[in-house]
């Protein structure tokens, strides 16, 4: 008797458990289709608030509005490239928003909420980079040439400047990123893993404005 009542107390457990797994990738399933990019798996804790608060983003809706007219942002080659339309467009946007988020609002990312949603960025700017330089290798090392140069603009190149000294700094730290940390960034993040957070608490973030183009 008792063994049974022990399964059916685990059978009861192990279904609650399921529930509760399936409300969570439930919501966050919805949420993707909803928010479309903005959604993040990253738990919350300590350092990382809810990226549905972030208010860095709104704050660079202003960079997004042309961001091809940017000269410092990726700029298709001339000549003979394999590059998509979709896929050139994408770069550009996500160049133009993490560029926003990390080096014109400098000091975003130390607000827990701000640092969740750029976290996640972050992971997903490389995740398309890498996409990128994995359909070129299909076509050479021409076209891989070609890829990586556009993934080198001059916003490009500020962006990784910015993510070292923010890594260097404890403002973003391995911890953050959890298994989900950009190849390219796992050398910084390993070097200043210990490294304290030298975000001025006094001094809240406050959003540098952005002057809005028109068409």
């Amino acid at each position: 008797m008792g063994l049974c009542i022990g399964g059916g107390s685990m059978g009861f457990l192990s279904r609650g458990m399921f529930v509760v797994a399936g409300v969570i990738v439930g919501s966050t399933c919805i949420n993707y289709l909803v928010a479309g990019e903005t959604v993040s798996l990253h738990w919350p804790n300590g350092r990382l608030g809810s990226w549905r608060e972030a208010k860095v983003r709104p704050a660079c809706y202003a960079a997004l509005n042309f961001p091809k007219r940017d000269r410092d942002n990726p700029a298709l080659p001339y000549g003979q490239h394999r590059i998509a339309w979709r896929d050139f467009d994408r770069m550009v946007d996500m160049t133009a928003a993490l560029h926003c988020y990390v080096v014109t609002q400098q000091n975003a990312v130390c607000e827990p909420d701000n640092r969740a949603y750029v976290v996640d960025y972050i992971g997903k700017y490389f995740a398309k980079r890498d996409a990128m330089l994995e359909i070129a290798k299909r076509y050479g090392g021409g076209e891989e040439k070609i890829v990586r140069d556009l993934w080198d603009a001059a916003n490009n190149r500020a962006i990784m400047s910015a993510l070292e000294m923010h890594i260097k700094y404890g403002r973003l730290r391995k911890s953050d990123f959890g298994w989900s940390a950009p190849e390219l960034l796992k050398g910084a993040l390993d070097k200043y893993s210990d490294a304290p957070d030298q975000c001025d608490k006094s001094r809240p973030w406050v959003a540098v404005k952005i002057p809005v183009e028109r068409s």
